[in-house]
């Protein structure tokens, strides 16, 4: 009935892989969970081969790191049930009705995205406030706000999907480095006719990274979606219109010539960078950083 797919890279899965055995027994469901590490360190490897322990596990480590896109493909197209939910390693289960809330609302062509949570009281450790405050203001979104949302969005973190609909459509493994693979994702399924349905089924997201690291990955990712709209979908307006950054970026750019933002970045981005990185950042100064940033990025 239900194979459950958690790719991970260097982090210690063990308590995630129990939480969802446990909520599968009391369910009584047929099921398998399968642990990919993608080309972890030896110390994580040695961590988590205890979980290949359980009957119910499916522990394969790959010789080498294939990407987020490919072995997220590979995890699909090798379970043996009907539905596919993909969960990122850095989560924890919040709810004890979790895999119940999915099954009692699949659909036909339907795919079904739970969301994420964070803690309420900031991280300890403050290099990591950036990633928490950033989450928690932007990335903890209600399902009813999401579905209010146009357009087709989805997060790979946390998602219930059909087999036969994830091998037929996929990620698209031009994408290999972390950042928007599953927005792409979301708009191949939603030109197949896929209905993409949010509800309130959240994963807390405990992998919190270092201020300057989540920066580097917001670069990435920016990267990753210029790729996206310029090299593998043509500027097609349809994708442009309906993701709220490009959306916004173009309404500035009526305004603001792609120099003077290119200039902005430039003259501005340390002054900005000191900001995100201290103790009380400011998301409006982080919207402005990656509209700079991304401007850096046309030829």
């Amino acid at each position: 009935m239900l194979s459950i797919n958690i790719p991970v890279f260097n982090f210690d899965v063990q308590k995630l892989v129990l939480q969802l055995i446990k909520q599968a027994q009391i369910l009584d469901i047929a099921f398998e969970i399968r642990v990919y590490d993608d080309g972890s360190d030896a110390e994580w490897k040695n961590i988590n081969r205890s979980i290949s322990n359980h009957s119910n596990v499916v522990y394969i480590e790959l010789a080498k790191n294939i990407g987020r896109s490919a072995i997220r493909n590979k995890m699909g197209k090798e379970a043996q049930f009907k539905y596919l939910l993909f969960i990122d390693a850095d989560s924890e289960i919040v709810t004890d009705g979790y895999l119940e809330n999915y099954l009692t609302s699949t659909k036909t062509n339907r795919v079904l995205c739970g969301g994420t949570a964070y803690k309420t009281e900031p991280p300890e450790d403050s290099k990591k406030y950036l990633r928490w405050f950033y989450g928690t203001n932007r990335e903890a979104v209600p399902a009813e706000t999401r579905n209010n949302k146009k357009g087709f969005i989805i997060t790979s973190n946390n998602f219930l999907i059909e087999k036969e609909v994830f091998n037929r459509i996929g990620f698209r493994e031009d994408i290999r480095n972390y950042g928007h693979e599953d927005t792409l994702l979301g708009y191949d399924l939603f030109k197949n006719g896929i209905e993409i349905f949010h509800i309130d089924n959240p994963v807390e997201h405990t992998g919190l990274e270092d201020s300057s690291a989540f920066l580097n990955k917001t670069k990435i990712a920016l990267e990753n979606l210029y790729k996206i709209t310029h090299d593998l979908l043509g500027n097609n307006p349809e994708f442009t219109e309906q993701v709220n950054f490009l959306n916004g970026y173009l309404k500035i750019r009526r305004y603001f010539p792609q120099l003077f933002l290119r200039f902005f970045y430039k003259s501005f981005h340390r002054i900005i960078e000191k900001n995100l990185l201290g103790k009380s950042p400011r998301l409006f100064l982080f919207d402005l950083y990656k509209v700079g940033y991304y401007s850096t990025l046309h030829k």
